[in-house]
């Protein structure tokens, strides 16, 4: 590592994820030698559980003399600030970005009388799946003319799953198989195209 930085004429050096071995191994490398140093936090993670306890003092050990971190959301800020201990005005919030010029809107609705929301993510807990699964029956008990169309795979599908059989929504939310080429999902079709990520919701609506 040290050789890289000096060979490469390394000026900083940015390491992300927590759970990174080779991001915590340069960041402490590079502050030894003098580099300043940022690191990103791209998800959540708890308190409670082993993993978390131990990465938790790790990421404290880490970051103790880092020259900035960035988190992906507010609510990811807030998580880190609280795992690393880091002063607050140090850690700064880049949303993840999105190219909205390949998502081309079809020229003509898929229905003028259904509202179609479409959802693509991986079906976890930090992208949001759980609240998914508590948000879905709600928006069809104040919008029976919504259609749903879930793009994805992950162990929360199965939750998705029972919320569909449930409440008899088997018409109304579809569930795809595991994401492919973007081609390959309706995405231009929808209405509102959701992205979720753990408590934070982004919405792009057609207008």
């Amino acid at each position: 590592m040290r050789m890289i930085l000096i060979r490469e004429k390394i000026t900083l050096v940015h390491g992300h994820q927590a759970f990174s071995t080779l991001c915590h191994e340069a960041l402490m490398h590079a502050r030894t030698m003098g580099y300043k140093v940022v690191f990103t936090n791209h998800s959540l993670y708890g308190f409670a559980n082993v993993g978390s306890i131990h990465m938790n003092k790790v990421l404290q050990f880490t970051l103790a003399d880092v020259s900035l971190a960035i988190c992906v959301s507010h609510t990811s800020k807030e998580n880190t600030v609280l795992r690393s201990g880091l002063p607050p005005e140090k850690v700064f919030v880049i949303p993840n970005a999105v190219d909205i010029a390949i998502f081309r809107l079809a020229p003509e609705k898929l229905s003028q009388d259904e509202i179609i929301i479409v959802v693509i993510s991986r079906l976890v807990y930090p992208k949001g799946a759980d609240l998914l699964v508590e948000v879905i029956p709600e928006v069809f008990r104040l919008f029976p003319n919504v259609h749903f169309i879930v793009g994805g795979d992950g162990p929360k599908r199965v939750r998705l799953e029972e919320m569909r059989e449930k409440n008899s929504l088997q018409d109304r939310v579809e569930m795809l198989d595991l994401v492919g080429s973007l081609n390959k999902i309706p995405i231009s079709v929808a209405d509102f195209l959701l992205g979720l990520f753990a408590r934070v919701v982004f919405v792009k609506a057609k207008l």
